[in-house]
Parts: C-alpha cells; sequence; structure tokens
C-alpha cells in the first residue's frame, strides 16, 4: 500500500465532508451574512441522535432519518429563535450569538449523551476498493459519490434556480427583496434548514468510519469555514476547497504527523484571512 496513494484517498473522504459543511456555512451567509459558527454542531448532533436510535434497536435507515431530522431542526432553530428576533443588530454581535450556541450546544450534548464517542454501523458494507495503490472502504467510496453530488446539487440550486437567486436577493437587500415578493423570512428558514440537512447527511455518512462526540462541531465548523473562506464563499468554489483541505490535512498527516494537524491548519487559517483582507485593500473583492 502506498503511503501517498492512501492519504489521497484519506484526503478525498475528510475533504468531502468539508465540502459539505462549507456548502451548509455559504447557504446561511449567502441569505443573512451571517457565518453561522454553531454550524458545525449539526454533524455532532445528527451523529450522536443516529448512533443513539440505531443502538435502541431500531432500523438504522430509521436512525439516519431522525438524525438528519434532528440536524435540520436544530439549524432553523438557531435562526428562528436566535437571529431572527435580532435582526437589526450587527453581523458581528450575530455571529457571537452563534458561536454562544454552540458552546451551549456543546455542554447540552454532553449533557443528554455524555463524554463516549458513539458510532454505528456502515451503511455501505462489502470488500474495499483499490485505487491506485490505496484502499477505500465501500462506505467511504459512496460517502465521496454521495457527498460530492449533494453539494453540487445545492450549489446549481443556489446560482441556477429561481429560489437560488430569491435567497441569494435576500442576503443582498431584504427589502428589496420583500418588495418583489419575495418571502424573505421563508427564505432565510430555507437557506438553515438546507445548511442542516448538509450537516446531518456529513454525519450519516462519516461517523460509521469514525466515532463522534459531544465537542466535535467546534472542529467541523472551523474546517468547513477554511473551506469556504478559501472557496471565497462561493458555493462551487466550496467542492475544490473543501478537497484541497482534507487532502493538505492527510499529507500533513502521513508525512508529518498527527500532532502537525491542527498547527497547519491555523496557520491556513491565517494566510486565508491575510490573504482576503490583502485582496480587499488593493481594491478587490471577495467573492459572495
Amino acid at each position: 500500500m502506498s503511503p501517498l496513494s492512501q492519504a489521497i484517498v484519506s484526503g478525498m473522504i475528510s475533504g468531502t465532508i468539508y465540502v459539505l459543511l462549507a456548502t451548509g456555512l455559504i447557504i446561511a451567509f449567502q441569505t443573512t451574512r451571517i457565518v453561522n459558527l454553531a454550524h458545525g454542531e449539526t454533524y455532532s448532533i445528527a451523529g450522536l441522535v443516529t448512533a443513539a436510535v440505531a443502538h435502541a434497536g431500531l432500523p438504522v435507515a430509521l436512525a439516519i432519518t431522525v438524525g438528519i431530522a434532528s440536524a435540520v431542526v436544530y439549524s432553523v432553530a438557531i435562526e428562528r429563535a436566535l437571529l431572527r428576533p435580532r435582526a437589526n443588530w450587527p453581523v458581528s454581535s450575530l455571529i457571537l450569538i452563534s458561536l454562544a450556541a454552540a458552546f451551549l450546544s456543546r455542554g447540552v450534548l454532553l449533557v443528554v449523551f455524555g463524554p463516549d464517542a458513539a458510532s454505528f454501523k456502515r451503511i455501505f458494507a462489502g470488500a474495499p476498493f483499490r485505487v491506485a495503490g490505496g484502499i477505500i472502504p465501500q462506505q467511504g467510496f459512496w460517502l465521496v459519490i454521495i457527498g460530492l453530488a449533494a453539494a453540487l446539487v445545492t450549489a446549481q440550486l443556489l446560482t441556477r434556480t429561481r429560489i437560488g437567486k430569491q435567497l441569494r436577493a435576500t442576503a443582498e437587500n431584504a427589502d428589496a427583496a420583500q418588495l418583489l415578493g419575495v418571502n424573505v423570512d421563508a427564505a432565510r428558514m430555507i437557506s438553515f434548514a438546507l445548511a442542516g440537512l448538509l450537516g446531518g447527511l456529513s454525519a450519516v455518512l462519516l461517523v460509521p468510519l469514525i466515532s463522534v462526540d459531544y465537542q466535535a462541531g467546534l472542529g467541523m465548523t472551523l474546517r468547513g469555514f477554511i473551506a469556504a473562506s478559501l472557496a471565497g464563499m462561493s458555493p462551487f468554489g466550496a467542492i475544490f476547497g473543501g478537497l484541497a483541505l482534507g487532502l493538505a490535512e492527510a499529507l500533513v498527516t502521513t508525512y508529518f504527523g498527527a500532532l502537525a494537524q491542527d498547527p497547519i491548519i491555523f496557520i491556513v487559517l491565517i494566510a486565508v484571512a491575510l490573504w482576503q483582507s490583502r485582496h480587499v485593500q488593493f481594491g478587490g473583492s471577495v467573492r459572495a
């Protein structure tokens, strides 16, 4: 087995998860201009709920449905209960509210599910595939296929369809969009529901391969945000940003060790922030 090939395979799997998380962040951003720092909690909630329902003896398909639904309900609740009543607040304050919601959710998950990591059986079983010297399990293969397809469909929805244009118009000028017949409240709720759906999907695809615990959410938010930033908050760009981040992580882990992973991620985040600030300073504009 080639270490490089295996790193690329692992990077594709984790990168696809980052694509889904980044796309969810971008959907919410393009509708509200808010970076929802509680978005990664949809991953933790869906994973833990699915594992709990599956361990209760119910069919995995039902457990997955309940898990994804819980992520959607959580995401919509963040928008309806916390962000919408304070829509006239500064964006920075709303971002801090979403961060507070993430920490609160983390505490609730600890109380409800405990500190132990959880998982459930794989949806796709069978012999693994061998690809150019690397090995990818059936679950990982279908994770990449389903995840990238979901991200691509979502990007098409945002950029090519009428409802996608309505969602984006809501962020550009909510009052003008409302005058043109757009239901602004419904548009924002739909965007957060879609974000929750993608976050939940990322969990039910990945958790059978690695376990999830109550504190996984903020790490997933960070990685989704870096991927979205690399993409310039573009839904199509998120596909490349997420895969690039996943591959970079896997290569760093393979050749420098797992302890080097987080420092490298923070360096990438700082570099992206500096690049974007320089781009704006000299007259450019970051894509939205």
